[in-house]
């Protein structure tokens, strides 16, 4: 189709991109964030896949609200972990920075405050794992919980370029905050998608 063909498609992409943030906004919103956010996660992650390899057709909007509404029950016991992690780990920093942390020994403080950096990581690296799990199998949620643990720490390549990748656009969108309404959760969840998809097709067993 030549080059204008190309920049078609690439705009059609783009334009996809910027849909598929706006969907996860709402369904974030929709579910009052911490009801809303993991399936929309999964939703937007659901499409973001079928983009990737040529699939979605013209009908992003509806395989959106199709997974959000199927996936809504199985992603919020999925990311009640995460959630419950995340909290934990909020008030432990707290704890360590705050004045009962100031009373510990300096170097036990810095060894505290470095094993909760690692374990946020981790956390981190596991959710995004979970997020791109729930898009692509239907398993149970103890399952689900395991391999998203697993994964990153069996795959240590994927578990570093997951959270460089994660890092590097935290960065990006930090000094261009324009792209934030744009794509600043489609992107990531594209990205963070196709480096866990990637590994996980090469664990799947080939087909006969």
């Amino acid at each position: 189709m030549g080059w204008a063909g190309r920049l078609m498609g690439w705009l059609r992409f783009s334009t996809a991109l910027v849909l598929v943030n706006v969907l996860f906004v709402a369904g974030t919103l929709a579910g009052l964030v911490v009801l809303g956010l993991f399936p929309a996660a999964v939703a937007a992650s659901t499409v973001l896949g079928r983009l990737r390899d040529g699939s979605a057709g013209d009908h992003v909007v509806r395989d959106f609200v199709t997974a959000y509404r199927y996936q809504f029950r199985r992603a919020n016991l999925v990311g009640a972990a995460f959630w419950t992690a995340g909290v934990v780990l909020v008030f432990n920093v707290g704890t360590l920075l705050g004045p009962a942390g100031t009373a510990m020994p300096p170097l036990m403080r810095a060894v505290l405050l470095v094993l909760s950096a690692v374990v946020a990581a981790v956390t981190i690296a596991a959710a995004a794992t979970a997020v791109s799990i729930c898009a692509r199998y239907r398993d149970t949620v103890s399952r689900t919980w395991r391999a998203a643990f697993m994964l990153p720490l069996i795959s240590p390549v994927m578990g570093l370029s997951l959270l460089a990748t994660l890092a590097a656009a935290t960065v990006i969108f930090s000094g261009m905050t324009v792209l934030v309404p744009l794509v600043g959760a489609s992107l990531p969840l594209l990205l963070s998608g196709w480096l866990v998809g990637r590994r996980l097709g090469g664990l799947e067993p080939a087909s006969p």
